[in-house]
This record gives C-alpha cells, structure tokens and sequence, in this order.
C-alpha cells in the first residue's frame, strides 16, 4: 500500500509569493458554440539558452481554455478549473469533447467552471501548412500531396519529416519541461496561492495521469512545500490512468528509496547522455501504428471525413508505398495472421484494394468494430455497404472471456468482434454510433463516440493539433526513471511522494480498456477515491465521447467530472 510522505526537507521562506516567469500572454478564441467558448491561449517562455537552435514558436506554451459562454471572463472566479495533462502523442485538441462535455454538464448544475487542455512544448514542431489550407480549399487531397507528394503550397513545399537526429531540441523539452510549463501557466493564470488551491483540479488522460503524478510530488521552489505542484491542486482526477509519482512505494522503505536511486540514476543518466548524442531515439520516428508518419495518417483520414464524409476516399491512392504507412495500414486491417504475415498476399488484399467513403475509412482505421490496436480504437460505429468477414488477428474479440487472461488480451484488440470488407466491388460506408441498431457484432452500448466529432478534431490545424508529430519519447524515458527510484540528476526535483493521495481523487475507468485490469490492478487507487467505469468506452472514449449517449445520458466522463467538481464546493 502507498502511503502519503512529506520528506523531510530544508524549508526556505518566500518573503513575497511567487511570480510567474511567462509573459506575453495572447489568447485567441477559435471556436464558438453550444454555450461553450473555446480560445487558445500562449506566453512567452523560452527555453534555456543552452537549448539546441529552434523555432521561435517553442519558446511558447501554449493550452486550450474552454469555458462557459454565460461564465467569467477571469479564470479565478470560475467556480473551478479543470488542467488536464494529454496522453502519448496527444495534442490539446485530443481532449475537445471531454472539455465540452464537462462544462456543459457542469453548467447544468448551475456552476461555471473552465478546462484546459494543456499542449506540451513539442507542438511547436508541428507543421499544420497543408491542414489550414485544406480546410480553406475544402480539399483534403491540397493537405495529403503537400505532405506525400511534393505539391507546393503559397510557395512552400513540405521539408519532409524530420527524424531523431534533427531533433536535438527535444532534449529540452523532457517531463521537467512540461511541468514547469504546467506550473507556470497556472501561477500566471491565478497569482494568488490559496486561489489555486481551491480552483484547479489537476487531472490527467493515460500518460497524462502519469505525468499528473509527477506535477503533483514535485518542488517549483526550492524547498518551499508551498511551491510543490501538490500546493497548486484542490483534487485530482485520474482519466483512464493513475495519478502517482511512486505507484510501487519504493519511497516509502529508506533502504529500498536509497538503493533505487543509487542504481537507476546513473543508469538515467547515461541514457540521457545517449539519447543527446543522438543514439538513442528522441521519437517513435517509422514506428507503425503509433510513429510520425500513422498520426499523420489518422489525421488526414479525419481530414478527408470532415471536408468530403461521403465521398469515396482518394486518400490512400495519393499516398506512397512507403514502409512506415504500409505496415500500419496491414496492422490495422489483417483479418488474419496469414494475412498479416503475407500483407494481404493470401488472396485477402490490402485495405488499398477495397473502396471506402472517406467516414468509412477513418472508421476502418480507428473504430472498435474493426482497427485493430486497442489504444487507438474509439467506439464510433460499424462498416455497412457491403458484405463483412470476421477478424481473428492478433486475437478474436472473444478471446477477452477467457478466463485470467482473457482481460489482458484487450491490450491487444479490445474485447469488441470486429470485421473486415470481403467485397472488393463494393462503396463501403459508416453507421454512426447512434446507428447501430441490428449490428450483429456489436451493440449501441459499446459505440460512444460521434465519428463526426472525431474527424473535425483530428482535422484541426493550427493553432492545435490532435496528434503530436514528434512526441519527445524524454518525457518516457524520464517517468520510468522517476517509476524505478531515481531522485537525482534530471529527477533532483521529485522532492515529495504520494501527496495526491491526501486530497480528493475521482478516477474514471473506461470499461472496455485494458487499465483497469493492469495498472489498475496492480497498484491500487487511493483508498477514499471515488471510483466510477464509464461502461463501453473504449482507452480515447475516455476523453472523445460523444455529449449524448445511446441510453439519452450525457457522456459519463464530463458528467462525472461535473459532479467532482460540484462535489468540492
């Protein structure tokens, strides 16, 4: 059992309260609608003057506010203020629903609160010239052959994607980046100390909690307990996740805290020193499914279902056969392992040999009746048109009632049957999630999410993006040195351990995901957590979920949340 310590400490009194270091601030509103505002607001925070050559824009962070049209201007007199950490690759506009969800359903209970979803540093790598244009054109094949095939744009043509060893910057911009950054939009954004502390809830989405974890155990301020993140926090909310800096209490046993520390730091750092001599990766790079070139793919395929949703999809004829591509596009789509293994040449085909209207594709690639990694899935529906052939690659849906291990199993694929097309001839389309009635291999309890909602996310250009293109793998390799007793070097500054688990926590499981039966098996939650499962959601449903479900309720993670909130009032 985790338990809560302070450790012991020199404290140093601040004669006046701490200041922000961000200035600049600029906030942008973007969208307008259903009672909610939605602005991107930025500061300027440059990196240190040791950091490797940059853009201008990375000396910027950067969040997404959502409010309440009819709510306070000020941040400070909302009744709370929700700042949520992304998960793994995930832009601000990965959490566009939950954010909307909440404070409209907060707003039903006649309180005004705000959420912001924060951007970590590494977007500003992000290069969003063929999406703004594309949404200008309302052409989604101007953004798919700036990227792939050279077209030029207002007399720009895409540099290329950048690999590992152009990303020096990335060194810079490792979980101390994100923090600070956290911590210093928080403390402009509310001066006052006790303010925060009774306004922000501090939450986090998969990775997100982690990192949440973290913010919360670490000192901004040399000692002073007031200056740890935890000082900033009224509550936590754990999406999908776990808030925790230390999940296996190796903090809590001198012997094993000194012991970890002495082994793991000198390990973290010659693997710093690696990394920054370029040996080893700063990105997923040509990773499938989960590197640089698939998020630009799911993103391009939310393009073309957001400008074109019923036309047939051109995409996948405009892009390359490029490796990074085609091993995602056989990862997601093999009904088999046969056709895995041979990429379709067992007589299956490919999913370029199959015709799709452009919803039908991005549901093909990410819907739970039919992608095949259970991470990326949302429940978004169910392919019709055409005739449909069973999946059994990497595992049939119900190989997750097997008993023991069949939970784990959902790591894999996810607990849903899903199908591939078996008619070449065919237009596939999409019956959205609110469609599904008569689908024999799924049901309207287990498909949450509007594909609509989806593709206009993924579709965003600047200023925020849904998917990181260079998500900087420091921030992973800095949350397991952290995990395995590190407390020197990069990690001097993880002072504290288990202050979380003092305040108020909600944790959210989403009941077709893999966490719980993992993570959320192994290392408890807080013993006077309040612990609710959204049923059906899928691991991104936590955050993607439409605002009314099939039942007529209102999505259960904003709604939840909203009641948190309420709760601590």
């Amino acid at each position: 059992m985790c338990f809560a310590v302070l450790q012991p400490i020199s404290p140093v009194a601040h004669a006046t309260a701490p200041v922000s270091a961000a200035t600049d601030r600029q906030e942008q509103v973007i969208d307008r609608g259903d009672g909610v505002i939605v602005s991107q607001v930025s500061f300027l925070l440059p990196l240190p003057p040791n950091a490797p050559p940059h853009p201008p824009a990375c000396d910027r962070t950067s969040f997404l506010r959502y409010r309440a049209a009819d709510g306070p201007a000020d941040s400070a007199d909302a009744d709370s203020v929700v700042v949520q950490q992304q998960g793994l690759d995930g832009g601000s506009m990965n959490s566009d629903s939950v954010a909307r969800n909440t404070v409209r359903s907060a707003h039903d209970t006649g309180r005004k609160v705000e959420f912001w979803a924060l951007a970590r540093r590494s977007t500003c790598l992000d290069e969003s010239t063929g999406f703004d244009y594309a949404l200008r054109t309302h052409n989604y094949l101007d953004a798919v052959d700036y990227y792939f095939n050279g077209k030029p744009i207002d007399g720009r043509v895409f540099p290329g994607f950048r690999n590992s060893q152009d990303l020096a910057v990335l060194d810079s911009m490792g979980l101390e980046r994100v923090l600070r950054d956290q911590y210093e939009i928080m403390l402009h954004e509310i001066p006052d100390q006790v303010v925060r502390q009774h306004k922000y809830v501090c939450t986090g989405i998969s990775l997100g909690g982690l990192v949440t974890g973290f913010f919360a155990d670490w000192d901004f301020g040399g000692g002073d307990p007031d200056a740890s993140g935890d000082s900033q926090c009224a509550a936590y909310v754990a999406q999908d996740s776990m808030v925790s800096s230390d999940p296996a209490a190796l903090e809590n046993t001198p012997f094993l805290k000194d012991l970890t520390n002495a082994l793991i730091s000198p390990v973290n750092n010659v693997l710093k020193a690696v990394q920054n001599a370029g040996v080893l990766p700063r990105i997923f790079g040509d990773t499938p499914v989960i590197g640089t070139k698939a998020m630009m793919l799911y993103r391009l395929a939310g393009l073309a279902a957001y400008l074109d949703p019923g036309g047939e999809s051109q995409l996948l004829a405009h892009l390359p056969h490029d490796p990074a591509i085609d091993s995602t596009l056989n990862f997601l789509f093999s009904s088999t392992w046969a056709d895995f293994v041979t990429d379709g040449a067992d007589g299956s085909g490919t999913m370029r040999d199959y015709r799709f209207t452009n919803t039908a594709l991005l549901g093909e690639l990410i819907g739970n009746t039919s992608g095949n990694f259970e991470l990326l899935q949302q429940g978004v529906g169910a392919l019709d048109g055409g005739p449909v052939r069973p999946k059994s690659f990497p595992n049939p849906g119900d190989a997750t009632q097997i008993p023991l291990i069949g939970n784990y199993l959902r790591l894999t694929a996810g607990p849903q049957d899903r199908v591939a097309p078996a008619d070449r001839s065919v237009l596939y389309t999409w019956r959205n999630y609110n469609n599904v009635v008569g689908v024999p291999y799924t049901s309207p309890g287990h498909q949450v999410a509007d594909i609509r909602d989806v593709a206009r996310q993924l579709a965003s250009g600047s200023p925020s993006a849904y998917w990181e293109t260079y998500f900087p793998l420091r921030v992973v390799l800095d949350i397991a040195a952290g995990y395995g007793g590190a407390r020197t070097g990069d990690m001097a500054n993880l002072r504290y351990h288990g202050l979380s688990r003092l305040k108020p926590n909600l944790v959210l499981w989403a009941g077709d995901s893999i966490v719980q039966f993992g993570p959320g098996t192994v290392f408890p939650v807080p013993q006077s957590a309040i612990v609710q499962t959204l049923p059906g959601y899928n691991h991104i449903d936590t955050i993607g979920a439409a605002a009314v479900q099939n039942n007529g309720q209102p999505d259960y993670s904003g709604r939840y949340l909203a009641e948190f909130l309420h709760s601590l009032s």
